[in-house]
């Protein structure tokens, strides 16, 4: 029977095994070594966009068969093999589709015809170039609700299109936009907030979706809302309508004013007119009598921008004058007497209501009493009087009637 701690001692000896093979294997699948073999030296470097390009001295040894190409960008771990050159005549490789503004490490190393390795060569330190930015911006303000942005063609004739970017309000750059065109270099940005200024950078991009430095940071603000309208007034002593108000606007570019009007108990606002900006008030007609409503008013440029609400005001239609309120009812020689007391300074006269039943009998209307007394001498013994008077201002509004009173002659 096998002793556990053999089994424990192999199977640890075992695994470290297996972490140096696979470590070697990183560089090479094959992991025999051929010291006599020379690796390629005077190894050179020309770098582009996304290309790193090589050239090296050809190994004479008639034992190598080809090279290996090695590499791994500058903060990774391991190497990768990316080639296999079948000769050893060959001495130039180009590595494509890099990234761009990036460092890599190469080594190379030869092989024979058993696939033996060579010692590597000293490791090659390539970077491959940035896309030069965009060399002039600019972002136009005042335009309604856009930004147009324009930037110079980029002369680098790889270059396939451009990248727009603008800044959000956390402060990342985000695409709003893709150009695929060297030569396109305008961008309109739309449905942007009114007098808010936003701020932009362009990039380029080649074929290979490799991206430019950012252009210079540009601004532009869209065009700012008219100011609020002033002055704006509503009246409530006008029978049956509302008078509104305001001073004409200033800015020649306001084409025209919205009037928008709520109840006084509700909050939801109706535009009740539209009107050109050479106007400066307004007739509600409402035909009530003591109605009350609440009004705003926009200001409208030529681009459809609206100014901030002006408002809201309250306006209220005439109310009718208080109902007088009698204060003596007698039977005076024969006649009624009637006395009242105004309640209303806007009454200029009265009116005198009498009913000869309190169900059936017919009212009789007494119009322009122009005192606050009255005298009826047409009544009947045995017979009970109704009255009431109401109150007459000068716009013909009428009031409710006052309390009624009863009277009757004794037979």
């Amino acid at each position: 029977m096998k002793n556990p701690l053999f089994k424990f001692f192999f199977s640890g000896i075992l695994t470290t095994f297996m972490l140096l093979f696979n470590a070697c294997s990183a560089l090479n699948p094959n992991p025999s070594i051929n010291s006599s073999l020379t690796p390629p030296k005077n190894i050179r470097v020309l770098s582009d966009i996304n290309t790193n390009a090589f050239e090296w001295t050809s190994v004479q040894d008639p034992e190598v068969a080809g090279y290996y190409i090695y590499r791994k960008k500058a903060q990774e771990q391991n190497f990768s093999k990316i080639a296999t050159l079948d000769s050893r005549f060959i001495t130039h490789y180009a590595d494509n589709k890099l990234d761009a503004n990036t460092e890599y490490i190469y080594q190379f190393a030869s092989f024979d015809k058993q696939k033996n390795v060579s010692p590597f060569s000293e490791t090659i330190s390539a970077k491959t170039h940035s896309i030069n930015a965009v060399s002039y911006v600019e972002a136009i303000s005042n335009y309604p609700r856009k930004v147009k942005i324009i930037w110079n063609p980029h002369q680098d004739t790889r270059v396939n299109g451009y990248i727009v970017e603008r800044k959000d309000k956390n402060g990342n750059w985000q695409e709003i936009g893709k150009i695929q065109n060297r030569l396109l270099v305008e961008y309109l940005d739309t449905k942007l907030d009114d007098g808010t200024t936003y701020e932009y950078q362009i990039l380029a991009y080649n074929a290979n979706g490799s991206r430019s430095l950012p252009s210079k940071r540009v601004q532009a603000t869209t065009k700012p809302k008219p100011v609020q309208i002033t002055n704006f007034k509503a009246t409530n002593n006008i029978p049956k309508q509302i008078n509104l108000s305001w001073n004409l606007h200033k800015n020649p570019e306001v084409t025209s004013y919205k009037i928008l009007r709520s109840g006084f108990i509700s909050s939801f606002y109706t535009t009740i007119a539209t009107l050109p900006s050479n106007t400066d008030s307004y007739q509600d007609l409402i035909g009530k009598d003591g109605e009350q409503y609440s009004y705003k008013i926009i200001a409208a440029d030529k681009d459809g921008i609206d100014s901030l609400e002006t408002g809201p005001i309250s306006g209220s239609t005439l109310a009718i004058p208080n109902a007088p309120n009698i204060t003596y009812a007698r039977i005076e020689n024969g006649s009624v007497v009637l006395k009242w007391n105004p309640t209303d300074n806007r009454a200029t006269e009265y009116i005198v209501y009498k009913k000869d039943s309190l169900f059936f009998g017919e009212t009789l209307r007494y119009n322009k009493v122009l005192t606050t007394e009255f005298i009826d001498k047409e009544v009947k013994a045995g017979e009970k009087y109704y009255y009431r008077v109401s109150a007459i201002d000068k716009n013909g509004l009428e009031s409710k009637t006052s309390q009624e009173v009863v009277l009757s002659l004794p037979k």
